[in-house]
């Protein structure tokens, strides 16, 4: 890596980067949107609505695709639904069903030195439970979710600006060029370049990678990969183009 380009802190994004939720988070989706509406969708319809931008929110997502076969629900009634499935009664639901797309070992060799953080649109209780759940809680001492967020949730730059708020606070100061954000949508690379830090975006296993790597680097991607445990040596190839923010 040139001397000049100095990486301190890596952010990522949890949901299929970290995790693969094809049977949690996006199966959710499907039997949700069959409850209200009787229509079976598939992957690809989901991920379209993902491409359009401003669907961070799974909730948000959902209750689009209901309303959009002219149905007037509630949104809360969507989310009832959805929670109902994904969290279960008492964290039996599809949360459980996430596997992870990073192996310890990766994690170890990236916190020998980097600070590492999440920022997710998860309800900070799902992703902290999902941390527990796979050992990870000591490689992650930043969690910026849902309820820090407000109505300013990804492609608002003001998630990713936070985290490196909460690291000042912490005295951890970064600047933005120090960072990394790696995700795996449209949403991602939009927030990461508008905060002004590099990008590194990520294919989850359930989407085709010659149709989203292209979406990726539209959006402002430096690097787009599609196994995440090639995240030490990917950092490596970084070269001296500036992250900051950038125009399509």
């Amino acid at each position: 890596m040139p001397e000049n380009v100095d990486l301190n802190a890596l952010l990522f994004d949890m949901d299929g980067v970290l995790v693969d939720v094809s049977r949690s988070y996006r199966r959710a989706i499907e039997e949700t949107v069959e409850h209200f509406t009787g229509r079976q969708i598939g992957e690809n319809a989901i991920q379209r609505y993902k491409n359009y931008g401003g669907f961070e929110d799974d909730w948000k997502l959902t209750h689009a695709i209901v309303t959009d076969t002219a149905m007037e629900v509630p949104i809360s009634r969507v989310i009832d639904e959805f929670q109902d499935r994904y969290r279960g009664d008492d964290w039996d639901g599809f949360i459980t069903e996430e596997p992870p797309l990073i192996d310890d070992q990766t994690l170890d060799r990236l916190n020998q030195s980097h600070i590492l953080g999440i920022v997710t649109g998860r309800p900070e209780e799902e992703a902290q439970w999902t941390l527990d759940h796979q050992n990870w809680t000591d490689y992650f001492p930043l969690l910026v979710g849902k309820e820090k967020q407000g109505d300013r949730a990804k492609p608002n730059p003001f998630p990713l600006e936070h985290s490196l708020t909460m690291l000042a606070a912490a005295g951890c100061p970064i600047d933005p060029e120090e960072a990394v954000y790696i995700g795996d949508s449209v949403d991602d690379m939009d927030a990461a370049r508008e905060a002004g830090m590099w990008r590194i975006g990520v294919v989850p296993p359930y989407v085709e990678t010659d149709e989203h790597k292209p979406l990726l680097e539209e959006h402002g991607a430096h690097v787009v990969i599609d196994d995440l445990n090639t995240l030490p040596d990917v950092l490596s190839t970084l070269d001296e183009r500036t992250p900051a923010r950038s125009t399509r």
